[in-house]
């Protein structure tokens, strides 16, 4: 597994991990959710492999870490309507 690092992906503040939803502007709604979980999985999955001090993922590893993006994502998504439903009513 190689490092994204370099690779031109878009990163968040100060180079740090990378912004799932950043790079998806241009594209439909539904593919840049697709992207952005795909992007998510992968840095989880890096981060797993790396604290494990290991450099093969097996099926389970990745099912895991698609299984975390698809849920922070979700999450993230009911923080930011909860805060657009609290705003808007303000």
């Amino acid at each position: 597994m190689t490092s994204s690092r370099g690779s031109g992906a878009p990163t968040g503040p100060a180079g740090g991990a990378p912004d799932p939803a950043a790079g998806t502007a241009a594209l439909p709604p539904s593919v840049a959710r697709v992207a952005a979980r795909t992007r998510l999985s992968v840095e989880l999955l890096a981060a797993l492999l790396e604290v494990e001090a290991r450099t093969h993922a097996t099926l389970e590893d990745i099912e895991r870490a698609d299984a975390l993006a698809e849920r922070l994502l979700v999450r993230r998504g009911d923080r930011l309507r909860a805060a657009a439903g609290l705003t808007s009513a303000a």
